[in-house]
């Protein structure tokens, strides 16, 4: 019995360090202000928008404000879509979605024509 307890013992408290430790490294992404390290997955975790297959990409960062843009390749990605499953609104003939929380607003731009995509990104004090 003690020795199924102990494995037990010893099972969970690896599965804890493991679940631990992915979730601080999700925190430290999230947490992240760069555009070199962890910029996509940074910019997908504060905003909910996936950024799909692309050409070509550009970021500032100053301050607390980062300005991303990324140019989609329209030959991998089906921007209808990509619309659809990323929840934007059409604005004259613009794609966004925009939000405004605790931890940071945000205003994610598409434009279909161009195939460009520009974040703007702004992190509130934690």
């Amino acid at each position: 019995m003690k020795k199924v307890f102990l494995v037990v013992t010893v099972l969970f408290t690896i599965f804890a360090a493991f679940y631990g430790a992915i979730h601080l490294f999700g925190r430290y992404i999230y947490n992240t202000q760069s555009c070199e390290l962890f910029n996509i997955d940074n910019i997908e975790l504060r905003t909910g928008v996936n950024i799909p297959e692309i050409t070509s990409s550009d970021c500032d960062c100053h301050n607390n404000h980062k300005e991303a843009k990324f140019i989609i390749n329209k030959q991998e990605v089906d921007l209808e879509n990509y619309v659809s499953k990323n929840n934007f609104r059409l604005v004259h003939d613009l794609y966004v979605k925009e939000n405004d929380n605790e931890n940071s607003t945000y205003r994610v731009t598409l434009n279909k024509q161009t195939a460009e995509l520009i974040i703007n990104l702004t992190y509130k004090s934690n």
